[in-house]
């Protein structure tokens, strides 16, 4: 017996209402990770963090980490779902 399990999908216009320090979700890959309860966390300040709030970070979120080893590390735990197909940004 399998149990498959749906993914949650979001558009981009979901996405970009959790735009704050209160409430922050991230684009990464295609993927939606919540954020928030990371932000006192993030090695480099929330604030980097909080300007990217909403949108596809993917471009300077790989310029800037180790993407899949951070990804393997926290991804489980941040991500709510996927980027709906229709609404690449």
């Amino acid at each position: 017996f399998v149990l498959f399990v749906m993914s949650q999908t979001y558009t981009a216009e979901e996405v970009a209402k959790h735009n704050s320090a209160g409430d922050c979700w991230l684009i990464i890959r295609e993927k939606v990770y919540d954020v928030t309860d990371f932000l006192p966390e993030h090695p480099g300040g929330k604030k980097v963090v909080v300007r990217e709030a909403g949108k596809d970070a993917t471009k300077k979120f790989e310029a800037l980490h180790n993407a899949d080893s951070v990804l393997r590390k926290y991804g489980k735990d941040l991500y709510v779902g996927d980027l709906a197909p229709s609404s690449k940004l």
